[in-house]
């Protein structure tokens, strides 16, 4: 029992330092230790399309200031995300956000990515209710 424990510690605490140590966050690799039936939904979400979402995302038809609205991000996580010099940047900027948020932010992320005329990537992050 012992050695699980210290499993978990030892992949939480790796998750923990690529939050706040990594400017990129490594496609998920420390979250993947813990199993994925641990890792929240919308994690997973982002995980498995974070490719095609950090190519295809449209940041400047007005979502980040949506979200800014919701208070889905802060106005410090949205100016992060605007010094990105290039879409792919502020996209992948935006995820990583993305993954440190409860799962209600992350229900409004894909409302206002909806709304943002995004309907084609809001249907892969719909999370089941």
């Amino acid at each position: 029992m012992q050695k699980l424990a210290d499993t978990v510690y030892s992949c939480a605490q790796k998750f923990y330092e690529d939050l706040i140590y990594s400017s990129q966050f490594n496609t998920l690799s420390s979250v993947l230790c813990l199993g994925e039936y641990t890792m929240p939904q919308h994690m997973r979400l982002i995980q498995t399309n974070y490719s095609l979402l950090s190519h295809r995302m449209d940041l400047d038809g007005g979502l980040l200031s949506e979200l800014y609205s919701k208070d889905v991000i802060t106005h410090r996580e949205m100016e992060t995300i605007k010094t990105g010099r290039t879409s792919y940047d502020r996209n992948e900027e935006l995820l990583n956000v993305m993954l440190r948020k409860t799962d209600v932010k992350f229900r409004e992320f894909v409302v206002k990515v909806r709304a943002c005329n995004m309907a084609h990537l809001a249907e892969m992050l719909e999370i089941d209710s």
